[in-house]
């Protein structure tokens, strides 16, 4: 069915319910991250939940893909065993599908038709105190967060995130303009309701580096970062995600989700904080796109 037909509180309500609630399941960010063109999967009177984010590759071929700025899109809900087949056995073959899925799903309940493949996802358990976290920094990383010095965290705006992440990243990754208006419009859903914060780190009045950090149910998710060569060099952004984990841990269920570590750089750098690879399934129609 389409976005358009759902009922959005018992659609939420659904994602609430599953044992690990995602922002990226929620109705309002899939909005946001699809500008409303998105259609969905629903089991026994929405018990499971499973969007389909809907876009045309080359503008011609509909396909069935992940949008910008969001990971794990489903399913969502109170699975039960067959549940994961029954929910892409509906999917039409007319669509090419590349969909990111929760680590939790039987991985045998997927059809043959699809291909599979393990994708990296650092998360650290911050339900402990932020001693007990820094701990299990790499020791390099401990020294960095031990030197003195005049960084300040504060808040920074949407337009502040996204253009030192614009400049620094380019077209890194696949990354286009459409993607930046995305961004915008997950920060702005977010951070309305109250569930994401821009902070940045500055030193003497210079901006070193940013962040968007959306959170859920206690988790916090690395969602948009980037630093200014001078950040780089002073290691701006650990002090920055160090300040982030210290505001959310100690509490029940609190952890920190790096939100996809695939680049080598990016997956060695988030490891230094002694989070667990937690992964998720990336499943693909086996005709789509590079898949063989």
């Amino acid at each position: 069915m389409r976005s358009r037909q759902i009922d959005f509180d018992r659609w939420d309500e659904a994602v609430m319910r599953d044992p690990l609630p995602l922002p990226y399941g929620l109705s309002w960010w899939l909005d946001a991250a699809t500008d409303s063109s998105w259609d969905a999967l629903i089991v026994d009177d929405y018990r499971v939940v499973l969007p389909l984010p809907r876009l045309r590759r080359y503008g011609i071929l509909p396909a069935y893909i992940r949008p910008p700025f969001t990971q794990q899109i489903g399913p969502y809900g109170t699975l039960r065993a067959g549940d994961v087949h029954r929910l892409l056995g509906q999917i039409p073959r007319k669509f090419q599908l590349a969909l990111p899925l929760r680590p939790t799903i039987d991985r045998e309940e997927v059809p043959g038709v699809y291909a599979v493949r393990k994708r990296v996802n650092y998360v650290l358990d911050l339900a402990r105190p932020f001693a007990t976290v820094r701990q299990g920094f790499q020791k390099r990383m401990r020294q960095y967060l031990n030197q003195q010095t005049e960084m300040e965290v504060h808040p920074v705006s949407r337009d502040q995130v996204i253009h030192l992440c614009r400049t620094q990243l380019g077209d890194k990754g696949g990354i286009r303009s459409f993607h930046w208006q995305r961004l915008a419009a997950i920060i702005d859903a977010a951070v309305d309701r109250e569930l994401g914060y821009c902070r940045g780190m500055s030193e003497g009045g210079e901006l070193l580096c940013v962040g968007f950090y959306p959170h859920l149910a206690g988790r916090a998710f690395n969602l948009a970062a980037a630093s200014t060569p001078l950040g780089f060099e002073k290691r701006a952004m650990i002090h920055l995600l160090a300040h982030v984990m210290q505001t959310m841990s100690d509490r029940p269920g609190a952890a920190f989700d790096f939100e996809g570590s695939e680049l080598p750089g990016v997956r060695e750098f988030f490891s230094r904080f002694g989070g667990e690879d937690e992964g998720y399934f990336l499943v693909e129609r086996k005709w789509f796109g590079l898949v063989k």
